[in-house]
């Protein structure tokens, strides 16, 4: 074959040049690419300024001006915040394999299991055991229903515990943080966990009331990382101390089900509650310090934020007597006045399901989520999320957003039972309301979070008409929240039980 002439040599070698540098132009292209905008810095303390005493509501003011992407400086960590449901599909879903890491904060790594935490572990092998162990055995369908009986027994005591209080007034807050923690307990240890006579159980109570305010505590060590040695504000240490006392209370349990093991082997497998799973799982990948964490893990997550929702539902229908009597009325319709309300009956309350998703859009339990990190870099929306980035989801910015939803400060269940809105769920794919999460790291407890939740309200307002003490009227009631590791009510719903339902049936 004839060589080819000198000119077309040259032109293959300009070609081929071209071609090499825009191969490589491709590829380094994204690290050209600019962060998401945001407010200008301070030095040293970035924009840890601009967050305030609620930066749910800072942040989702911010975005306003700045876009749905955002990013922040707090102190040394370089943070994106993502406000609308695009971007957060963006984040939960489509990049879901590289932010499905978790910033640990300092309060988080004082728990000497946070390793070993489905909560706060590292994404990998382990953390997807963990969570396929959780998923399938602990909160499938089969496991929720065999122990309903459990559920069932302990809500009918609190209920008879407020009917015995009649014409006194309830902490609602705390009630019903109890009954969480004993339902917690029930399900686990098949024994309530909380007596207030019994000093042990008292002081697990208290650990992990103490627990969630150090977590909420805005600690220095997570934005300035320098100083974690230092401890500053004293939040590791306290966070150790309390621990201990979990972990003892955790273990007792664990070791006297191991010694009763051989009488476990021979029980029918719906019978097993969630330590005799746990303990069938046991082996050098699964150990009993891993077994110890998950359940603290399920007391840390399940008791707090049931509590929360379960408070900020009965002040918004104490609030909105129009809703209360539409739910009482629909309770009365499939429950009656002559029996108590059952699990069963939940399937057939949607006017209380319409409530309850409007309660996490209003009101969601953990406002930003808790935080991802990014495992490497990607691009969202043209912008660069840097390697290690935090990325936060403000769900409480989306619930507020007029555009996707009309009067977003008021309390509508209807508008979860009218058009497109019917549609939509919290389970995880519809991103307008997400306040469990999505994705890998979205809530495992789910389906037993939404039974509490349901349960619990459900009977609570079908037992009794609630009065607000010292003659206060529902306008008075004082709904500011409170940040920190949970949206929590400002002030303690205080109120009184009048039954309404026969004396026999408490």
């Amino acid at each position: 074959m004839d060589a080819l002439p000198f000119s077309w040599y040259s032109v293959l070698l300009t070609a081929g040049s071209f071609l090499l540098f825009f191969s490589i132009w491709r590829r380094k292209r994204r690290t050209w690419l600019p962060l998401p905008p945001g407010p200008p810095a301070w030095p040293v303390v970035g924009n840890l300024s601009q967050l305030g005493k609620r930066p749910h509501q800072s942040l989702y003011a911010l975005s306003l001006k700045y876009g749905p992407l955002m990013t922040l400086r707090l102190g040394m960590k370089t943070t994106v915040v993502v406000s609308t449901p695009a971007m957060a599909k963006e984040v939960l879903k489509t990049h879901d394999h590289i932010l499905a890491g978790r910033t640990v904060l300092e309060f988080a790594k004082s728990l000497s299991h946070h390793k070993s935490s489905l909560i706060w572990g590292e994404y990998g092998p382990h953390w997807r055991n963990l969570r396929r162990i959780s998923t399938v055995e602990l909160f499938s369908p089969k496991r929720m229903e065999a122990l309903e009986h459990f559920r069932r027994d302990e809500v009918f005591h609190t209920i008879r515990l407020i009917f015995e209080e009649k014409g006194k007034v309830i902490d609602i807050g705390r009630t019903a943080f109890c009954t969480s923690l004993n339902l917690l307990g029930n399900m686990i240890f098949s024994t309530s966990v909380f007596d207030p006579l019994n000093p042990a159980s008292a002081g697990f109570k208290n650990s992990f009331s103490e627990m969630m305010k150090l977590g909420g505590t805005p600690n220095l060590a997570d934005f300035f990382p320098i100083l974690r040695f230092l401890d500053p504000q004293g939040v590791s240490r306290e966070t150790a101390k309390l621990l201990k006392g979990v972990y003892d209370f955790v273990d007792l349990f664990i070791q006297k089900r191991l010694a009763s093991a051989s009488e476990s082997l021979e029980q029918n497998d719906s019978k097993k509650d969630f330590l005799d799973v746990l303990l069938d799982f046991k082996s050098e990948d699964f150990t009993l310090v891993d077994i110890r964490a998950l359940i603290t893990d399920l007391f840390i997550a399940g008791a707090e934020t049931s509590t929360t929702t379960i408070e900020w539902a009965m002040a918004e229908f104490i609030r909105n007597p129009q809703k209360l009597n539409r739910v009482r009325q629909e309770l009365d319709e499939v429950v009656g006045c002559n029996r108590r309300v059952e699990e069963s009956d939940l399937d057939h309350l949607p006017y209380l399901h319409a409530a309850v998703k409007e309660i996490f859009r209003l009101h969601p339990t953990v406002p930003l989520l808790l935080p991802h990190k990014a495992e490497s870099s990607c691009v969202i929306g043209g912008f660069v999320i840097p390697k290690n980035s935090q990325v936060m989801v403000n769900v409480w910015a989306i619930g507020m957003d007029p555009a996707i939803w009309k009067s977003p400060s008021e309390f509508v269940p209807e508008r979860f039972l009218e058009g497109e809105n019917s549609k939509i769920d919290y389970r995880g794919q519809n991103f307008e309301l997400i306040p469990f999460g999505s994705g890998r790291r979205i809530c495992p407890g789910l389906p037993l979070a939404s039974r509490m939740i349901d349960f619990v309200l459900a009977s609570l307002l079908h037992s009794f008409d609630w009065i607000l003490p010292d003659g206060m009227n529902s306008e008075q009631l004082d709904m500011a929240d409170e940040f920190g590791l949970t949206l929590k009510k400002g002030v303690e719903l205080n109120a009184i039980p009048v039954p309404r339902l026969p004396h026999h049936l408490y």
